[in-house]
């Protein structure tokens, strides 16, 4: 699935600041980056990873070991650095745009967090709304096939706990923990014990999030003859309560 991301970004500039400014930058010296028990080798423009990343920037422009060797070593992190991961942020970094290609959807949301939260941890920005979108699509695009096999609550049966938890590490207020917390309002309201009480209760920032969001949704309230109904932040839907 390709991505891009609507608002300005580095690589949004006309044709000719693009040769004159952006394209020196794919070229000159370069520095080694290995991920992984493996090393996993990359040799990248280090003009366009400090220009993009201020991670990378201190670095390979500070006084660490590594800007003497120009060369960086990353333990692989669950959830966050891996050999795919760093695969993606290099793609975006060149690009400004990723392809994840054909996952299954729990796969889809796992790489697309892992993706926000190494851009997060290398403070690359630009991908947060986008990124967030793309699993609120995953999410109603499976509902769209599974609805007729369900009940009522359209649970989010791709998202897992896992997700959540891994959400939660990222930045408060960041869209794809948003997202995640958006996910799960219909269950919230709708079941005694919904899919997400165990994280609810144990992942403070999970559950700040859910609160939030739940508090909007309540503000789109009605009562009819049938009974109350609210507006799922997801897909937009009247439920009922």
């Amino acid at each position: 699935m390709s991505t891009t991301n609507t608002e300005e970004r580095l690589l949004d500039v006309p044709y000719k600041d693009f040769v004159n400014n952006l394209l020196p930058l794919y070229s000159g010296p370069q520095v080694t980056i290995r991920v992984g028990s493996l090393s996993y080798e990359y040799k990248l423009p280090k003009a366009l990873l400090c220009k993009q990343s201020p991670y990378f920037k201190a670095i390979f422009e500070g006084n660490f070991q590594e800007g003497r060797d120009q060369s960086v070593d990353l333990s692989e992190e669950d959830g966050v650095i891996s050999t795919r991961s760093l695969q993606l942020l290099v793609q975006w970094l060149y690009l400004g745009r990723v392809i994840f290609g054909e996952l299954a959807p729990e796969e889809a949301i796992t790489a697309t967090i892992e993706f926000v939260r190494i851009t997060d941890m290398c403070q690359v920005t630009g991908m947060e709304a986008l990124m967030a979108e793309r699993i609120k699509g995953i999410i109603m695009a499976q509902r769209a096939v599974n609805d007729w096999f369900v009940d009522r609550h359209l649970k989010p049966l791709c998202l897992t706990a896992q997700h959540i938890v891994s959400a939660a590490l990222l930045p408060k207020g960041h869209p794809v923990r948003r997202m995640l917390a958006s996910a799960a309002v219909a269950g919230f309201l709708q079941e005694d014990k919904h899919k997400f009480i165990k994280e609810t209760e144990d992942v403070h920032e999970f559950a700040v999030d859910l609160l939030g969001e739940v508090k909007t949704a309540l503000k789109s309230l009605k009562n009819g003859t049938a009974g109350i109904t609210f507006k799922d932040p997801i897909t937009g839907q009247m439920l009922y309560i």
